[in-house]
């Protein structure tokens, strides 16, 4: 029901005019079927006037199915679209936090084989408007040409919609159990594609990784999925079976109460007519039972068929050139799924201000990520504020207040575009800081576009640092960034860029672990363990 919902929310008009459609050619079918028995029946000579009809009936049929499947086909293929953008908006606007613990193999799996899914649902749309509307009118000349013989077809289609729900239930319990393996499969994929090189080098690990864990999740989800696509073929056969029945009980009818042969043939002829019909409106079932089962997972990572309100306007904020940041009381809390263990940044109390140069230590697990994180409002703190000159950071002005930072991740992604950027003269820009960054000789930059991101680990951080230049935002953050340099190239960032930055008046915060460049930090601040130790 809810992605009825969603589909009449989004196409109303659309569908509306695609199930009138429909119904037209739902009641030429059956038109077209009664003048096929009476022929059958009738003692007269064919004559135009019958061929004339039928021809007409014939094409109304045709055409009309057609622009329906026509209709409904564009108004499947679009809600998927928009289904998938708004899922992709809602990953955009959820809370980064939540995003890293539903993980991104879950997420890639929502938004490929999730939404195939729920598309193939969609899909169905147009065999069931149709053979709705077929079997509607068909019931409604079985009705005139016989109430009685309705009434035991009626009788026979209860426990077969009873049965046809208890098999198609079983199914449903079988493919959510497949979903949770599919997810599975996914981290196993991803693991596949990112540790390559590992597996590679180690025969061993490779057998055990392939035989071990890719192997038994993968059997494990076929074995799931079949068993569940067999229970709703189960169920659409038991359905169909009745139909057989139900012509047994018409001779057994005209045996008992002498129905004439007009009404027989009439009943035997629109009852295997609408056997096709039944079945595709049947054969529906099970993508749409596939479909519910996969909007409750969907629902339970936290996302939903409605369109988020944020991210469709692009709002100009003017940035603040002289920053003042402040936190008070700031604490941030996290428990990792694995262990139960949670991890607590703070309570911290700290102020940074523009033309600082920080360099912010201490060990793994410390909490230095974190920090940068929930001073960058990546991570919304449970306690205390977060201020920029004066002003607390809010749910209001959260979006505006991250514009504020360039942040160059320790697990930075690349763009091969140099999206969002369109000043003037970018391209000349570009190559300015690819020579200052010694890059001109690897990369190349066209209409905003890289030639390539193909580089070293270095390089490639290089490149980051590239965009980071462009956006020229008042505040610089750069996790780890200089333990993939070569040692000149370590040199000349801590001893040229970050200082220049420096003179631009631009507040730069710096993880590092690089002591010989200590010097060149107007502060150090050291955490332990989510704590500031020292702040000098």
């Amino acid at each position: 029901m809810k992605l009825l919902r969603y589909i009449i929310r989004h196409n109303k008009a659309m569908l509306a005019l695609a199930i009138i459609i429909s119904f037209i050619a739902g009641i030429s079918s059956a038109s077209l079927v009664a003048l096929i028995g009476q022929r059958l029946t009738s003692p007269d000579p064919l004559g135009f006037v019958f061929i004339g009809y039928f021809a007409g009936l014939v094409v109304v049929v045709l055409l009309a199915e057609l622009l329906a499947k026509w209709l409904l086909i564009r108004l499947t293929a679009w809600s998927s679209y928009h289904l998938r953008m708004n899922l992709s908006r809602q990953i955009l606007n959820t809370p980064l936090r939540h995003l890293e613990e539903t993980g991104s193999p879950r997420l890639l799996s929502m938004l490929t084989e999730d939404v195939r899914h729920i598309s193939q649902a969609l899909h169905q749309i147009p065999s069931l408007c149709i053979s709705t509307a077929i079997m509607v009118a068909c019931s409604v000349y079985l009705a005139w040409l016989s109430p009685l013989a309705l009434l035991i077809l009626l009788l026979l289609i209860a426990p077969a919609t009873f049965g046809h729900r208890i098999l198609q239930q079983k199914g449903k319990q079988v493919f959510a159990q497949a979903l949770k393996l599919q997810d599975q499969r996914f981290e196993h994929f991803k693991a596949l594609t990112e540790g390559i090189k590992e597996l590679k080098l180690h025969q061993r690990r490779r057998h055990t990784f392939l035989h071990e864990l890719l192997e038994p999740v993968a059997v494990a989800f076929q074995k799931k999925l079949i068993t569940g696509r067999t229970w709703h073929e189960v169920a659409t056969t038991w359905s169909q079976s009745l139909y057989f029945i139900f012509i047994l009980g018409l001779f057994g009818l005209a045996a008992i109460s002498r129905t004439s042969p007009d009404i027989l043939t009439g009943y035997t002829l629109v009852a295997l007519y609408m056997q096709t019909y039944v079945a595709r409106f049947l054969n529906a079932f099970p993508s749409w039972s596939t479909a519910e089962v996969t909007l409750k997972k969907i629902e339970s990572l936290g996302f939903t068929l409605e369109t988020p309100d944020e991210i469709s306007v692009l709002q100009q904020r003017t940035l603040h050139t002289n920053v003042h940041l402040e936190l008070r009381g700031v604490t941030h809390t996290y428990t990792s799924d694995s262990d139960d263990r949670h991890f607590t940044l703070g309570p911290l109390d700290l102020t940074l201000h523009s033309g600082e140069l920080i360099f912010l230590t201490g060990g793994n697990g410390s909490g230095k990520t974190t920090l940068i994180k929930t001073l960058a409002s990546l991570y919304t703190p449970e306690h205390g504020e977060v201020r920029l000159n004066g002003t607390p950071v809010s749910a209001q002005n959260r979006a505006a207040y991250r514009q504020h930072f360039s942040l160059v991740f320790a697990d930075f992604y690349l763009f091969e575009q140099l999206l969002g950027l369109e000043e003037t003269n970018l391209d000349q820009k570009a190559r300015y800081y690819l020579e200052k960054l010694q890059l001109e000789h690897k990369v190349s930059i066209k209409h905003g576009h890289l030639s390539t991101t193909n580089l070293s680990t270095g390089q490639r951080k290089r490149l980051a640092l590239l965009t980071a230049y462009l956006e020229d935002r008042p505040i610089y953050i750069f996790d780890e960034w200089a333990a993939s340099q070569d040692p000149v190239f370590r040199e000349i960032f801590y001893r040229q860029l970050l200082p220049e930055l420096k003179a631009r008046n631009k507040l730069i915060i710096v993880i590092s672990h690089d002591d010989q460049y200590f010097d060149v930090a107007d502060r150090i601040i050291k955490l332990d363990y989510g704590k500031i130790s020292e702040d000098q």
